[in-house]
């Protein structure tokens, strides 16, 4: 009941954004996002670096933050470690994507998916289950779904490797496929007279 709470008290729901977890809103800007980190300090880094971070917030590890568009942090979660991801979009800067992966457990998988999963069901209705077209991703993964509002989706993925929370910002996602849709065009319009 005590991880409910925490859980619950972790995860909000915004009507100025698809998803909010913890201190993180989807469409923040990741100038304003890096500030969230510092002010609350947490260990933030870029994610493409592998290396062991502190317990505490540290500029070193954000050197050129700009040009990065994925960052991540180590920290604890019902019990057992988890890394959190944080995707920005590439033109606007905003927060479109967050991933929580627990890869270590302190208690039997069954019994903390069945956690998750009842928790989330409470915060945002019945789950729907996922079955993936991939054959491979059918046998090794179990996906479930919520999608509380037009906007948001969230899943969670179990496989061998662990456990995989996904919220997604569909809105500004679908905004990066028109962006990226008008860049191929661009490309096509430029480059067709010269072959």
């Amino acid at each position: 009941m005590l991880l409910r709470s925490i859980f619950i008290s972790l995860i909000f729901f915004s009507s100025a954004s698809a998803f909010t977890f913890d201190k993180w809103e989807s469409g923040k800007q990741l100038k304003e996002s890096i500030t969230v980190a510092r002010e609350n300090n947490i260990p933030i880094i870029t994610g493409n670096r592998n290396v062991s971070v502190g317990s505490s917030f540290d500029w070193k590890y954000l050197k050129n933050y700009q040009k990065y568009r994925k960052f991540k942090y180590y920290t604890s979660l019902f019990g057992n470690n988890a890394w959190i991801y944080l995707y920005f979009t590439q033109n606007k800067s905003e927060l479109y994507k967050m991933e929580i992966k627990w890869t270590a457990y302190g208690q039997d998988k069954n019994d903390f998916e069945r956690t998750l999963s009842s928790i989330l069901n409470k915060k945002y209705g019945k789950k729907e289950v996922v079955i993936p077209s991939n054959i491979g991703d059918y046998i090794f993964k179990k996906m479930r779904k919520w999608n509380p509002d037009e906007r948001t989706e969230i899943i969670l993925e179990r496989s061998s490797a662990g456990f995989l929370l996904i919220y997604r910002d569909t809105l500004i996602e679908q905004e990066i496929e028109v962006e990226k849709e008008k860049k191929k065009l661009n490309m096509i319009i430029t480059d067709a007279p010269k072959l």
